[in-house]
């Protein structure tokens, strides 16, 4: 009697397994096909904000390793920052809440991404976001940076492998920002003090950290090294 109960268990285990890898394979192309689909979202509206950005000159400026370096900020003409609060800043004054903020690249991490306003859900869904609570780009201030790392185009996939000494460019309609990496390291979300204002002119950059995980997030912090014009050279060089 024990044997045939044995004989008898055996299909419906054989069945139960069957069908739990069906399960978990439907998950997996479930997922994958996720992914996929955000991706295709992600660099269709980054097609777009690109499209938008080139109007105002930004977009179109020569690649990072074609711009002539400029002196640091320290020692940058005034001429650099004399029409940077009639350009750089009117313009993100007048930034209407889903607006283009700039453009976002680091050659490390084979990036170069159209930033807008914002770090809602639908925000992120279109590329980097600004968090609208942190300072400009400017002699001074903290400028905030938040970006997917799984979905959307994964912006910040490889945010990660940023080292101290690595450089991120930053481009306002009017101008390169240079920064270089000071720091790296993880917290939690509720750690918001590593955006608010500093007297030194800096730049962070956030992610959900590990991937696929909202634990804690990934902060990279870099500081302004550089400033140059777009198109108007002779004004930042003595």
């Amino acid at each position: 009697m024990g044997s045939s109960e044995v004989t008898a268990e055996r299909p419906f285990t054989k069945t139960a397994l069957h069908a739990l890898g069906n399960v978990f394979l439907g998950v997996a192309a479930g997922l994958l096909m996720y992914y996929l689909v955000t991706d295709a979202v992600g660099r269709w509206r980054q097609a777009e904000l690109r499209d938008e950005l080139s109007a105002l000159g930004a977009v179109g400026a020569p690649s990072p390793d074609r711009l002539v370096p400029e002196e640091p900020v320290d020692e940058a003409p005034r001429s650099v920052w004399d029409t940077w609060r009639a350009e750089d800043v009117g313009y993100w004054a007048a930034l209407e809440p889903d607006g283009v903020f700039g453009r976002l690249v680091i050659e490390k991490m084979e990036l170069d991404s159209v930033v807008v306003r914002g770090v809602g859900t639908e925000d992120l869904k279109r590329g980097p976001g600004w968090m609208p609570y942190t300072d400009i780009p400017g002699p001074t201030g903290n400028v905030g940076i938040a970006a997917h790392r799984t979905t959307y185009g994964a912006p910040f996939r490889r945010l990660d492998e940023l080292v101290p000494g690595d450089t991120v460019y930053f481009f306002s309609p009017y101008r390169r920002y240079t920064y270089v990496v000071t720091e790296k390291f993880t917290v939690t979300p509720d750690r918001t003090e590593v955006v608010e204002t500093t007297e030194e002119s800096m730049l962070t950059l956030s992610a959900c950290h590990p991937p696929y995980s909202a634990r804690y997030r990934l902060i990279v912090q870099a500081e302004l090294t550089e400033v140059h014009t777009i198109g108007r050279t002779e004004e930042t060089s003595e």
